[in-house]
This record gives C-alpha cells, sequence and structure tokens, in this order.
C-alpha cells in the first residue's frame, strides 16, 4: 500500500525510538502471558490436583519445560506441611510481579510512540509548509487555498491516527497475537488448530469492510476543502459580501456544503463503526465454539487429546486476552484505509512540481542599471491565454502604468518581473540578461512592491517592517516607518 510506505519513510528516521517501542511491546506481551499462563498451576492447587503435577517431562526445554518445571517445584512444595498456602502465595507474587511488569512495559511503549507520532505529523507539517512557500503565485490561482488549509489540518489529523494505527497493527497487536497463539497451542493444539478456521473468514469480512471506507474518505476530505475554501473567501471578502447584501446567499452556500459534508461523515462513520460489533461478534462465536470444543476434550478419556481444567481455564483467560488486540488489528485497519486518503492528497502538496527553479550557477543582479525587457512573452492559465506575444521595454527612471479591464492580465505581466511566475515563451531581461539566470534573491532584492491591500502578519509592527531583513537595525526600521507615515 502507498500509503504505508509513506508513512515508513518518515518513521525510518527515528530507528532508536522505534526499537524501544517494539522491545517494550515484546515485554510487555511476554509479561501478560506469564501472569495468565499461571492461572493453571493456581487452579491446581486450589483444587488439590496433585496427580497432575505428577506428570512432568524431565530436562524439557522452551515455554512448556518451564512450565512444566514450576509445576514440579509446586508439587514438591506441596508435600511439605501448609504447603498449599505457601505455593499461593508464590502463584500470586509471581501473577502481581508479571502485572506490574506487564504495565510498566505497555507505559514506556506508549512513552516511545508518541515522539514518533509527533515527529511524523511535525516533518509532514514542516515539508507541506516549505513547498508552499516554494510553489509560484499561479498554483493558489489553480488550487482553492481553502483545500491547502484543509491538508494541513484535517488531512494531518487523519495521518496521526493511521501513524499510530500503523506502528500498533505492525508494532505491538501482532506480538502480543502470535505470543499468545504460540501459548495456546502449547496448551493444546488441537484446540488451536480447532480455532483458526476461524481467523481467515473474519479477516476477508472486515477487509471488505476496510475498503470501502478508503472511499468515502477521499470525499469526505475534499468536502472539507471545499467548506475551507468558502470560509476563506468569505473572512477575505466580507467587505464585499456585507456591501451587496450577499448574506442570506453566501449562508445557503454554506449551508449546502454543510449539509453534504453531514451526510458523507455519516456514512464513513457508520461503515466505520460496523468494524467493533462485526469482530466482536465474530469473538463471541469463536468463545462459543471453544467452549464446547475445549469441554468435550476436558470431559476426553484419550489421554492424547486430553486437556486438564487449569489449562482449559489458561486457554479461555489467554485467548479472551488477545480479543482485544484482534479488535484493534481490524480497527487499525479502518484508520490506515481513512489515513491512506490523507497521505494521498498531502503528497500530492509535497511532490507537487516546483516550476520557478533557481539556475545551477546564478548571477548576481547587484544593481538595476538600464532595461528591463520583455520580449515576445506568452502566458496562460491550462486553456486560456492571458499574455499573448508581449513585447515591453521600460527604461531606468521611467514610470510605467498598465491600464486595462480585469482579467487582462496586467497583475500576470507585473509578476512575471519578480518571477513570482514564468513566461511561457519568451523571456523577460533584466539588463539584457535573462531573468531565469539571476538567482531569485538578487532580482527580488533590488525590487520593492506595494500591493492593493495592506497586509499585517501575526507579529510586532517592527517585525512585520524588517519584513525579509536579516538582522535589521530598529535605526533603519525607524527611518523606513517615517517614510511611510507609520511613525509617530
Amino acid at each position: 500500500m502507498k500509503s504505508l510506505k509513506t508513512i515508513f519513510k518518515y518513521i525510518k528516521n527515528y530507528p532508536g525510538l522505534v526499537v524501544a517501542y517494539f522491545s517494550f511491546n515484546i515485554l510487555s506481551a511476554i509479561f501478560g502471558l506469564v501472569s495468565l499462563g499461571m492461572l493453571s498451576p493456581f487452579l491446581m492447587v486450589i483444587f488439590k490436583k496433585e496427580d497432575t503435577f505428577k506428570k512432568v517431562t524431565e530436562n524439557a526445554s522452551g515455554p512448556l519445560g518451564m512450565l512444566d518445571f514450576l509445576k514440579e517445584k509446586l508439587h514438591g512444595l506441596l508435600q511439605s506441611p501448609d504447603g498449599a498456602s505457601k505455593a499461593l502465595l508464590i502463584l500470586c507474587l509471581i501473577i502481581f510481579t508479571a502485572i506490574i511488569l506487564k504495565n510498566i512495559c505497555a507505559y514506556l511503549s506508549m512513552y516511545f510512540l508518541n515522539p514518533i507520532r509527533n515527529r511524523i505529523l511535525n516533518d509532514m507539517r514542516r515539508n507541506m509548509y516549505q513547498k508552499i512557500l516554494q510553489l509560484p503565485v499561479g498554483y493558489f490561482s489553480e488550487q482553492r487555498k481553502g483545500d491547502v488549509m484543509s491538508k494541513l489540518s484535517n488531512d494531518l489529523a487523519d495521518v496521526e491516527g493511521s501513524t499510530i494505527s500503523v506502528m500498533e497493527s505492525i508494532f505491538r497487536e501482532p506480538i502480543v497475537v502470535l505470543f499468545s497463539m504460540v501459548w495456546l497451542v502449547i496448551l493444546s493444539p488441537q484446540l488451536t488448530i480447532f480455532l483458526l478456521v476461524f481467523l481467515p473468514v473474519a479477516g476477508f469480512i472486515l477487509g471488505r469492510i476496510g475498503r470501502s471506507l478508503k472511499k468515502q474518505n477521499v470525499q469526505v476530505l475534499q468536502q472539507f476543502g471545499s467548506i475551507f475554501s468558502t470560509i476563506e473567501e468569505t473572512l477575505g471578502g466580507i467587505r464585499i459580501i456585507k456591501a451587496f447584501n450577499a448574506e442570506s446567499k453566501i449562508q445557503k452556500k454554506f449551508n449546502s456544503e454543510n449539509e453534504s459534508l453531514f451526510h458523507l461523515k455519516n456514512k464513513a462513520n457508520r461503515r466505520r463503526d460496523l468494524a467493533s460489533p462485526v469482530s466482536e461478534a465474530m469473538g463471541v462465536t469463536a468463545v462459543l465454539c471453544i467452549l464446547y470444543y475445549g469441554g468435550r476434550l476436558v470431559l476426553a478419556n484419550d489421554n492424547a487429546i486430553a486437556l486438564n481444567a487449569g489449562d482449559f481455564i489458561s486457554y479461555i483467560a489467554i485467548f479472551s486476552q488477545m480479543i482485544q488486540p484482534l479488535k484493534a488489528l481490524s480497527n487499525a485497519s479502518y484508520n490506515i484505509q481513512k489515513g491512506s486518503a490523507s497521505i494521498e492528497r498531502i503528497e500530492t502538496l509535497i511532490n507537487e512540481k516546483v516550476e520557478i527553479q533557481e539556475p545551477l550557477n546564478p548571477k548576481i543582479l547587484h544593481e538595476f542599471t538600464s532595461t528591463i525587457e520583455l520580449r515576445n512573452v506568452s502566458f496562460g492559465y491550462e486553456d486560456q491565454l492571458i499574455l499573448n506575444n508581449i513585447n515591453l521595454t521600460i527604461k531606468k527612471g521611467q514610470t510605467i502604468a498598465l491600464v486595462g479591464s480585469s482579467g487582462a492580465g496586467k497583475s500576470t505581466l507585473a509578476d512575471l518581473i519578480p518571477r513570482f511566475i514564468d513566461a511561457q515563451a519568451g523571456e523577460v531581461l533584466i539588463d539584457g540578461v535573462n531573468i531565469k539566470e539571476y538567482s531569485l534573491h538578487s532580482v527580488r532584492s533590488q525590487m520593492g512592491i506595494v500591493t492593493q491591500e495592506a497586509i499585517l502578519f501575526n507579529d510586532s509592527i517592527s517585525n512585520n517592517i524588517a519584513l525579509g531583513v536579516e538582522n535589521s537595525e530598529i535605526d533603519a526600521i525607524v527611518q523606513a516607518a517615517e517614510i511611510a507615515n507609520a511613525h509617530f
């Protein structure tokens, strides 16, 4: 899946955190299984099944050997006075210690997961903002600003959920499920084979539901972008809206888009919420089948397949603890499908081609000395030609006014000179040199631009005046403010 590759591209930048997260998940799973595995000898002590402890495989190794070794020690302890009480105390201490260690390791795993998640979001947010600053002005004429804002907010929120789901579905839940399955096989191979029949069926059904969620979530995100665009247009054009009494018309447009979002989110959420009850119903069905088939094994007289009551209770306890990770895996698949739509939209922005490129060995425009020339310049958006074979020479010291109807291309022509956009045909020259041969910084450093509307950034007045100037002197800022009649 493409979205998984994208997330792993960011995850691989933090190998130390990933290893720590993975290691503590393994330890948490081991201690959890130890606490549940102690139920079998605990029940044997309570019900005084000493004959069970006598059936020990000598010199065994691996998990089964360890369990048998414990049973042998308990059998020896039971022969002493107050042996049963001592055995119960030992088992309780083992279970208590295992549970404490399990929860400590679980906390530490989440402790290392948080910086991974936040780092990935931070990297994506930084890359998107960096690309926004690199893209030419023309990009924002063709793309809705609200859609870009939606990618920086809603899409990133979905990626956060998807990132956690990826980490949990790869580095946590499979570990718990795998270790639990190994322990279940040790307790009863026959019962485990019977259980495995249900897992592929459950995976198939849940997978079908998850695939349809991605398509619906794409529609939700697109609608979010449309709403953000409407809000952005409203805030930017609030004077025009009020001047033309257009409040009710704009409100109807927003209400229509908001209602569409309501229906789309309902469909997506209902499909997502279907996962939990379906997986729980399958889990209950599996438990009932285990109770039936496992009960028959307990009652069986054949020693080759018989299962003692203590191991059967342990089996049910371990399987019940495995249901939650299985449910989490199913929910993770939905979050990954949902997040993949957001990741694709984010990657579309990050991978957008930057058309305004710096030359490999740029010339530096130290000073403007003679002329600015537009030679056979043409430019258009998609199929609409805005400028067609324009020729214009502006000498130093001349004052030029561009006059024409709205949409005639005045702003487009002006945008060519600081290279906010590049001509699609022809060339722009400064002092006889193609503007593309100069560095962008040196060209724009020679220009001053006064926009039609005053724009104040969310910063101090002095920083607004000194925007783009490194290490600016306070005297220079005051002088600029006095020239602009902004100093009192």
